[in-house]
C-alpha cells in the first residue's frame, strides 16, 4: 500500500520537475529532506505523530526548508505531504521519484561488491561491460567485501550478476555434492 501513495506522490513530483527543468535541484532537495528526517528520530516522531496538526509540520518543514534552501516547488510539495498525512512517507516516495527518473533518462543503479578495490580503471571497465549488458547508462555505488575473495558481484534492480571466486566455489561444492 506504501508503495502505491508514494508512486502517486513520486509521478506527480517528477512531472512537475520535469516540465519546470528542475529535475536535478529537485532530486538534491528531496533526497537532502528525506536524509535530515532519517538522520534525526525527533523529526521522524513529530512526522508520524497524529498529535500534531498539519499546521506544526509545516511551520517545522518551513524552518527545516530555509536552513536547508529548497527551492519552492520543493518545499510546497513536502509541505503538501503534510497537508495530507503523508509526510511519514518521504523516504519511500524520494526513492520511488528517483526510481521514476532513472527509468525516464535510462539509467540504472548497480550495487557492486568486490574482494579489494579496483580503483578507478577498473571501475570504468566494469562499467562499461553493464552498460553493454542493460543497454542503460549505469551508475555505479561500490562496496568492498573481502569475504568474495575475488571477482565482482553486481546487483541492478532484481538481476544479480555474480561472477566472484566465493560463487564458483559455491557451485563447484553443490556439483560435488549431487
Amino acid at each position: 500500500m506504501i508503495r502505491v501513495i508514494a508512486k502517486r506522490y513520486a509521478k506527480a513530483l517528477a512531472e512537475l520537475s520535469e516540465e519546470k527543468k528542475i529535475v536535478e535541484k529537485t532530486r538534491a532537495d528531496l533526497r537532502a529532506f528525506a536524509d535530515a528526517v532519517a538522520a534525526h528520530s525527533d523529526l521522524q516522531k513529530l512526522f508520524a505523530s497524529p498529535v500534531f496538526t498539519p499546521e506544526d509540520k509545516k511551520a517545522v518543514i518551513g524552518e527545516l526548508a530555509g536552513r536547508m534552501k529548497l527551492q519552492p516547488e520543493t518545499r510546497r510539495f513536502i509541505e503538501f505531504l503534510a497537508e495530507t498525512g503523508r509526510i511519514k512517507f518521504v523516504r519511500e516516495i524520494q526513492e520511488v521519484y528517483e526510481q521514476l527518473l532513472a527509468e525516464r533518462q535510462n539509467r540504472a543503479m548497480a550495487q557492486l561488491a568486490t574482494a579489494t578495490d579496483v580503483g578507478q580503471a577498473g571501475l570504468s571497465a566494469i562499467k562499461t561491460s553493464l552498460e553493454g549488458m542493460t543497454g542503460k547508462t549505469v551508475d555505479i555505488e561500490a562496496k568492498v567485501d573481502p569475504a568474495l575473495m575475488g571477482g565482482v558481484r553486481a546487483q541492478i534492480g532484481s538481476v544479480v550478476y555474480d561472477g566472484t571466486i566465493k560463487n564458483q566455489l559455491d557451485k563447484m561444492r553443490a556439483q560435488l555434492v549431487k
